[in-house]
């Protein structure tokens, strides 16, 4: 079973590329992280959704504005992947997923 903990969310911010890692650092070392979009490792940072940087509750609720379902809207045409739409929006990637199946599914229940 994957130990969720090695899993690393990584940002290319050259080509606002999301990617995962997973593995410890080797040697004690820290690691280089190469975006596999660009092939550079200069403007890769860690990602978190801002919503996860602060301390306190894990789970903050807060619900969706009309400004993030236009947003999401876009996504749902094929305008934008759901990454961008997560980094735009300051949410979880996971978060615009689950977003996009209910939506889908309210869809389908009004038919």
């Amino acid at each position: 079973m994957i130990d969720r903990r090695q899993i690393k969310n990584w940002l290319c911010e050259d080509c606002i590329f999301v990617f995962q890692t997973f593995g410890k650092k080797q040697n004690g070392r820290p690691r280089k992280y190469f975006c596999p979009s660009c092939g550079e490792n200069i403007s890769v940072v860690k990602y978190e959704a801002d919503r996860f940087n602060k301390k306190g509750p894990k789970r903050i609720y807060q619900p969706w504005t009309d400004e993030e379902m236009k947003v999401i809207e876009q996504v749902m045409n094929g305008e934008l992947l759901r990454y961008q739409a997560a980094i735009k929006l300051g949410r979880s990637i996971k978060s615009v997923k689950r977003r996009i199946e209910r939506l889908n599914e309210e869809r389908v229940k009004a038919q």
